[in-house]
């Protein structure tokens, strides 16, 4: 596919982050391989024999004798009893804990099942799964998986699945912090002109929108970038941050912050017309919109990048939410590392397809970008996230707590602006501790997982490590403390009892 001018968009395969590392983790068994199609389907069953990716009846359990729609395809298994063997496979599958099925089994399955999916270079059905699963993964410099190279889990992608084994955690009380610093160092570097896209823009997407944050803050103290107006740096076509700044500022001046999502599209598709001028104020033509609107779709600009957007931005813990998560901001705990992402990346480089040479760039370890395992906390960090606690508590009725619990509980996505971007279990904990603050009104209510400037949770408490006792949530009476541990909630109805001593949960 020749390049041309598209919106930044991200891969939303993996859309929940804690999928990143388990795929990793799998890959890692193959490190050194050559990726043919034996491999290539050796990966995938694996993959689907951990259960990191869960086909549905319809594909891995349903037999396929032959298929010549988006490719060829032959089943391997040709007698007349495959079908049963198929069903037979897939139940003892979809009824086992995750690895327990020979991976024999599994291959069985793929070679006489079929995904309708096909990508250039790989062969159609569950082998150009792993492409799918894998490409983003290459972009952000954390594997190099390509058809016939060698397959190798790059610095970054190592330092990822430090405490990942089989495709899961190797403990309950796991660290977060390799994952949150090898994310953090992918993404300060990441590129959209990279070998694995097709754009003809230049931009390095994270130190652009940290540096129209911080020129929006300093000329105008706006608090960060509003949320509907990510669809115009979604459009820009280069680093000039100041310009995109002042477009913004002027957008949001002329008509304020209650506007249609229909007419800030039409002002960002003009930033996509290279034949109109962007220094004023003007929406793309009817029949520039007309001609691309199939191309540049409005829900992908308006909302399903934005989206993606802000939970890749949370994952480098360097972006804050206010405004009831309606601008995205600069956490301020972190303004170091800002401040050395904006002086170290935000010159773009060309690779030139080289491929050895991009890996080369993002697959190396940053240490400036580390987090620590063990990071002593501020006393205005406890203080945002105890004030956090205690607002949510009176702003939210039961309810809505319930639902939400039950939600983290059952690994549910949230619709809440906030809660949404906020990982199952750390939300599980954010929400106890509110649940907690708000039947026990009188009593401090302390938290132990990692939060922005505003208290919102990055990641869960990281638990007793050493030897040594460690608590989710620390509640307080006076000289006396409650630990408290989120995974005694259940997702049935709950009640807590206003008397400390009795605490209940049914």
């Amino acid at each position: 596919m020749a390049e041309r001018r598209k919106p930044v968009s991200f891969d939303t395969t993996l859309r929940n982050p804690s999928r990143i590392p388990q795929f990793i983790s799998v890959l890692s068994q193959f490190e050194g391989k050559i990726l043919d199609d034996k491999v290539a389907l050796e990966l995938e069953g694996e993959i689907i024999r951990q259960k990191i990716f869960e086909p549905t009846k319809n594909t891995l359990g349903k037999y396929i004798k032959n298929y010549n729609i988006k490719f060829h395809f032959i089943a391997d298994d040709q007698s007349t009893n495959a079908v049963q063997k198929v069903d037979s496979y897939y139940k003892e599958w979809a009824n086992n804990a995750p690895g327990e099925v020979d991976i024999e089994r599994i291959i069985y399955l793929l070679k006489n099942t079929i995904t309708a999916h096909k990508d250039k270079g790989w062969k159609g059905g569950w082998e150009s799964r792993i492409h799918t699963q894998f490409n983003f993964l290459n972009e952000l410099g954390f594997v190099r998986v390509i058809k016939n190279k060698k397959i190798l889990i790059l610095s970054t992608g190592k330092l990822m699945i430090t405490e990942y084994k089989n495709g899961y955690p190797k403990s309950e009380s796991y660290d977060e912090s390799f994952e949150q610093s090898a994310f953090l160092n992918s993404f300060s570097k990441y590129q959209i002109n990279n070998p694995f896209r097709r754009n003809t823009i230049k931009v390095n997407f994270f130190p652009l929108v940290l540096n129209v944050i911080k020129y929006l803050d300093k000329k105008y103290k706006r608090p960060g970038i509003f949320r509907q107006d990510l669809p115009f740096i979604l459009t820009w076509g280069n680093n000039d941050y100041e310009t995109l700044a002042e477009y913004i500022y002027s957008f949001r001046h002329k008509f304020g912050y209650n506007t249609s999502d229909e007419l800030v599209y039409e002002y960002a598709m003009n930033l996509m017309d290279d034949s109109s001028t962007h220094k004023r104020i003007i929406p793309a033509s009817p029949a520039f919109i007309a001609s691309k609107k199939k191309d540049y779709k409005f829900s992908k600009i308006m909302n399903e990048t934005p989206d993606e957007v802000i939970r890749k931005l949370r994952l480098t813990m360097l972006i804050s939410l206010r405004g009831a998560g309606r601008f995205i901001d600069i956490n301020k705990n972190e303004q170091e590392k800002v401040n050395y992402v904006l002086q170290t990346y935000s010159l773009n480089m060309d690779f030139f397809d080289d491929h050895d040479k991009y890996f080369e760039f993002m697959g190396s370890i940053d240490t400036k970008l580390l987090f620590s395992k063990t990071i002593t906390e501020t006393q205005e960090a406890k203080d945002a996230k105890e004030q956090s606690i205690e607002k949510w508590a009176i702003n939210n009725d039961w309810d809505f707590l319930r639902d939400e619990i039950i939600n983290s509980v059952e690994k549910r996505p949230s619709t809440h602006l906030i809660l949404k971007y906020i990982k199952e279990t750390a939300r599980l904990e954010f929400l106890s501790a509110i649940v907690i603050k708000k039947a026990l009104p009188n009593l401090k209510v302390t938290a132990n997982y990692k939060a922005d400037d505003q208290g919102i949770p990055f990641n869960t408490a990281s638990g007793g490590k050493n030897n040594q006792i460690g608590a989710d949530i620390d509640v307080f009476e006076k000289k006396y403390m409650l630990c408290w541990n989120p995974l005694f909630l259940k997702q049935e109805v709950f009640k807590l009892s206003m008397n400390y001593r009795q605490l209940e949960i049914i």
